[in-house]
């Protein structure tokens, strides 16, 4: 028999983890990128003015985000992720203050002695912390969903939660991992953060950052034919309008079995005539998703200004720094939720991020920024508002929908927001829709964490296992 075929279009985190999943079963798989590198938004450029490989912004991972770290084991990258046992923070007078997790203490009592010690926090503020968490703990997962609908501030003042707590440990930890200011994200996906990282395994909280740029992690995709440098003009729908393959912009045809689109979901409604659109409910609310940016900022000094690997920062512009080579005279800086940022000339941004790096960081102060680099990604992520998960569409073709045409990306209906893991699991959902609607029904998710026996006993159930 004819092995299925299926044509993969965008060569992002999604686009590879569908590849990687749906082609291990015996599966012809094509992936197609515009780019001349595989990562989309989590990729890799040349910088034109040195020659040198450098990421589009930072990507950080967790220990809870265990179906990302599946996609690196299925493409043999593992061992080029470098984890860490201590968040480090670092405040406006250059002192340092770090979370890490006594060793072999189950959650969520594994960070309780470094919280009592953070001396970030004021006493008061670790009181109100505490309170805050504890009822994180008790609602569980199912109070946490019954919160999607109310703004992250709007239950830190229900908590009476001091704006102190927001601005030392709130926004550092939340802005970053969702994108959005505190006060605009869904409660739900908020808490969720705290629960996974935090609260429900005592792994969950570990940080981990590519030893490489990100680009490199992603050199042999197996499972697949990778297509380069390759756009594709248009989709192709047989007389059932059914999808059936790709029309590239040189006119070569390839036809398919099934169609996913990996690509952002912006530009999708561009290669579907009107019709087919209408008559799909997955395209009715995607234009409802707001967009945010995200800036990265790489900046090279003439002498080493930094020792850690990473430091979350009390105060801006910068909201976190990394260490980018050995010797510390290279960092990148990232702010995330970057929409007032758009449109700022280059170099005043890049006089603000050298005087930062200079005032922040200990012996950096007669340190000469030689040169510099600003990306901001206009379409980062979609904001994780309350209320938008109505707007995700799902992965496979809903009844009287387009068949054959699939859905990939942070964008879907994961269960996470707009993150690594996200994009992931979403490439991950479009395989097994693929796989089911063929009639070889398959898991390609992976389990979450398990939650250790304490957290357990105050309220924390275990995530639903993949079906």
């Amino acid at each position: 028999m004819r092995r299925p075929r299926v044509i993969i279009v965008g060569g992002g985190l999604a686009g590879m983890a569908c590849a990687t999943a749906i082609g291990a079963d015996l599966t012809e798989v094509t992936l197609i990128e515009a780019r001349s590198t595989l990562g989309g938004r989590a990729g890799s450029f040349v910088d034109p003015q040195t020659g040198q490989t450098l990421d589009n912004c930072q990507h950080v991972l967790l220990g809870c985000c265990t179906n990302l770290l599946d996609f690196y084991r299925r493409i043999g990258t593992t061992e080029r992720i470098q984890h860490f046992d201590a968040v480090h923070f670092l405040d406006d007078q250059q002192r340092w203050f770090d979370l890490r997790a006594d060793a072999g203490v189950p959650a969520p009592f594994h960070l309780a002695r470094a919280m009592l010690r953070f001396g970030l926090l004021t006493p008061m503020d670790r009181i109100h912390l505490a309170r805050a968490l504890a009822e994180m703990m008790s609602m569980g997962r199912a109070g946490r969903l019954a919160l999607h609908d109310i703004p992250f501030g709007e239950w830190l003042d229900e908590m009476h939660q001091p704006l102190s707590l927001r601005k030392r440990l709130y926004e550092p930890m939340l802005v970053g991992s969702l994108n959005e200011q505190i006060t605009r994200v869904s409660a739900s996906y908020a808490i969720q953060v705290f629960q996974d990282a935090l609260l429900s395994n005592a792994d969950g909280y570990r940080l981990g950052l590519p030893a490489c740029p990100l680009g490199e992690l992603y050199r042999s995709i197996p499972n697949c034919r990778v297509l380069l440098n390759t756009r594709v003009a248009e989709l192709t729908f047989d007389r059932r309008r059914r999808a059936s393959g790709v029309i590239l912009s040189d006119g070569t045809p390839l036809p398919g079995d099934a169609v996913v689109v990996a690509t952002n979901h912006h530009g999708i409604a561009g290669w579907i005539p009107q019709p087919l659109l209408d008559s799909d409910s997955r395209f009715a609310g995607l234009y409802r998703l707001e967009s945010v940016p995200i800036l990265g900022a790489h900046l090279w000094f003439d002498r080493p200004v930094m020792d850690r690997g990473h430091a979350a920062l009390i105060s801006g512009p910068l909201q976190w720094i990394f260490r980018k080579n050995e010797s510390g005279n290279a960092v990148h800086g990232v702010i995330s939720a970057a929409g007032d940022w758009v449109g700022m000339p280059r170099e005043t941004m890049l006089d603000l991020f050298a005087r930062q790096v200079r005032r922040r960081l200990p012996g950096a102060a007669e340190a000469t920024m030689i040169r510099g680099n600003v990306i901001i990604e206009k379409r980062a992520t979609f904001s994780p508002l309350p209320g938008s998960d109505r707007f995700r569409p799902s992965p496979g073709p809903p009844p009287g929908g387009i068949a054959g045409l699939y859905l990939a990306g942070d964008y879907v209906r994961t269960g996470w927001p707009s993150t690594m893991e996200g994009a992931v699991r979403g490439g991950y959902l479009a395989a097994e829709a693929i796989a089911a609607d063929a009639g070889t029904p398959r898991t390609y998710r992976v389990a979450d964490l398990p939650v250790d026996r304490p957290a357990r006993w105050l309220g924390m159930e275990d995530s639903p296992k993949p079906l």
